[in-house]
């Protein structure tokens, strides 16, 4: 079984990750992606990761 990739990549890889994905504006694709996959019922979440998405999107689409 493979390890989770944060266990893999060192602080400074997932930081510049991060980074990429915000200057990018890629984690707002992200963000949005995983939403309609819930909403469209390809995936399974509880309630509360649902709306940790939903206020995650609005805040990424504010900044950006």
């Amino acid at each position: 079984m493979r390890k989770p990739i944060l266990e893999i990549l060192s602080h400074e890889e997932q930081r510049l990750l991060l980074d990429l994905l915000f200057t990018q504006q890629y984690a707002l694709e992200l963000v949005r992606c995983e939403i309609a996959d819930i909403e469209n019922g390809d995936k399974q979440v509880d309630a509360k990761r649902y709306q940790q998405l939903l206020r995650l999107y609005d805040r990424l689409l504010q900044e950006t």
